[in-house]
């Protein structure tokens, strides 16, 4: 039986192999991707369909669950500090309050693609998988 995170864990071997690009600037490696941007020096925003495809589950799981902000407030955690967070000892809430921090994070800032490239992400939906 599937666990009610599934849909976002089942994520964690691709994130695993090749969670690199779920997100980039740069040039398409593939036509399974959107790409943003103007293309100025050749860098456009990817974001590959199954990136999208996690940040859907991310939001629709949890997104009128959690104000992401008031929990990440509740639990001292400032935002320009969260890769310092030790994840493996998070909460559910936090835990979903970051994933959706970095989902919405997309549209105004670069901390998406940080948290993939610096191991940030996997851990996090690891941490999910333990309530799943």
């Amino acid at each position: 039986m599937e666990g009610k995170y599934a849909g976002i864990t089942g994520h964690i071997p691709s994130l695993e192999d090749h969670g690199y690009l779920y997100m980039y600037y740069g040039l398409p490696h593939s036509d399974d991707c959107y790409v943003y941007g103007d293309g100025e020096d050749n860098e456009y925003l990817i974001q590959s369909y199954e990136g999208d495809d996690f940040c859907r589950r991310v939001a629709e799981t949890f997104e009128y669950e959690y104000k992401w902000l008031d929990v990440l407030d509740e639990h001292n955690i400032e935002l320009s500090r969260i890769f310092d967070v030790d994840v493996e000892s998070l909460d559910l809430d936090v835990t979903a309050s970051l994933l959706l921090y970095l989902v919405t994070s997309i549209t105004y800032e670069d901390i998406f693609i940080d948290a993939i490239e610096n191991g940030y992400l996997l851990r996090l939906v690891k941490r999910l998988q333990h309530w799943n």
